[in-house]
């Protein structure tokens, strides 16, 4: 999983919903974009418990951020879990995209504190409401200074995979979680 904090560079989804995401902008909204988010088990069933986990620390760096909402690019077979298990709602029309190969995408945004202020959450909400993170867990976890990603393995991946130069995005909102 990626988390990446909006940034003056925009986000990956920017590439195909920048109009969308810069209304988003201009209404006061502040932007987290979870990314990459996969488990390598063929069993959906056994990664649900890790993707709650995920999401878990991805909702609360985004609260201790003061980040009001977070948006996912999704495979239109995964729509609906994350609209029932967290509440996300769809906010552009699905597309291809090039970042997964022109596979399509339909764009969601969880509105975060209008979600945790709701008299019944969503299961996963709910988990990640029930199992607060402080914030001290997230004080040195995400940031890299480009120094720091310069010649590592994860910056080639990037790179090669998706044209994407972490040196030069370190620092302006770029953030890693493993």
């Amino acid at each position: 999983m990626t988390l990446f904090r909006d940034n003056p560079m925009g986000l990956a989804l920017d590439s195909v919903y920048g109009g969308p995401l810069d209304e988003l902008r201009r209404k006061g909204r502040r932007l987290l974009e979870v990314g990459m988010l996969a488990d390598r088990r063929r069993g959906a069933s056994r990664g649900v418990g890790v993707l709650f986990g995920m999401m878990r620390w991805a909702i609360h760096h985004a609260l201790h951020a003061g980040l009001t909402d977070i948006v996912i690019g999704v495979h239109p077979r995964h729509v609906q879990f994350y609209v029932r298990c967290y509440g996300f709602e769809q906010f552009a029309a699905p597309t291809s995209y090039p970042m997964v190969r022109n596979n399509p995408v339909v764009p969601l945004r969880l509105r975060l504190l209008e979600g945790l202020a709701k008299d019944k959450l969503p299961r996963g909400l709910a988990d990640a409401h029930d199992n607060p993170l402080s914030a001290s867990k997230f004080s040195h976890r995400f940031g890299f200074e480009p120094e720091q990603l310069r010649g590592s393995l994860i910056a080639g991946f990037l790179k090669a995979s998706y044209g994407v130069d972490p040196c030069r995005m370190a620092g302006s909102g770029l953030a890693w979680s493993a």
